[in-house]
C-alpha cells in the first residue's frame, strides 16, 4: 500500500498530506492501526471511518499510550471522522465509547463522531452520501 501510494504521489507531485483514506468495518479497523501506529511515512490529511470495527481497542490505547510523544499543533493532526450506524449490530454503544477513549489516547489526531441514523452493517447508500461532506472537511485548502 505505501509503495503504490507513495510511487503515485511522486508521479502527481503531490505528498501524504494530499491523501485522504477510507474504510468500513474491519477494513476502517486495520486503517486506523495502521496511521496510529506510524505504519504509514508520514501523516494524511484525513481518514474516515464508516462503523469501524478495531480489535482490542484497549490494546490499541495502551500502544498509544507508549508511542506518546507529546501533542501535536492543532493544524498538523490528521482529522479522523468516525461514522457510526445506529442498527450496526457489531458496533454497540459500549463497544464506540471505548474506542473513543482509546482514541483519546492519541494526540496525533482530531477524532470526529457521527452517527448515520439507520446506519446497518453493510457500506450502504446513506454511508455514500456523507463521503462527499467529510472529504471536504479532511482535503487541504
Amino acid at each position: 500500500l505505501v509503495e503504490t501510494i507513495g510511487a503515485k504521489l511522486m508521479d502527481c507531485g503531490l505528498n501524504w498530506r494530499n491523501v485522504v483514506l477510507a474504510g468500513f468495518g474491519k477494513g476502517a479497523g486495520i486503517l486506523l492501526y495502521a496511521a496510529l501506529l506510524k505504519l504509514l511515512p508520514k501523516p494524511v490529511a484525513g481518514i474516515m471511518l464508516f462503523s469501524p470495527v478495531v480489535t482490542f481497542p484497549s490494546l490499541l490505547a495502551e500502544k498509544l499510550l507508549s508511542l506518546r510523544r507529546g501533542a501535536a499543533p492543532p493544524q498538523t493532526r490528521t482529522k479522523v471522522f468516525t461514522v457510526w450506524g445506529s442498527r450496526n449490530p457489531s458496533t454497540p454503544g459500549s463497544y464506540r465509547q471505548l474506542l473513543a477513549q482509546a482514541l483519546r489516547k492519541s494526540p496525533d489526531v482530531q477524532v470526529t463522531p457521527d452517527t448515520l441514523p439507520d446506519g446497518q452493517g453493510s457500506f450502504e447508500s446513506g454511508y455514500l452520501r456523507v463521503l462527499p461532506t467529510l472529504l471536504q472537511l479532511c482535503l487541504p485548502r
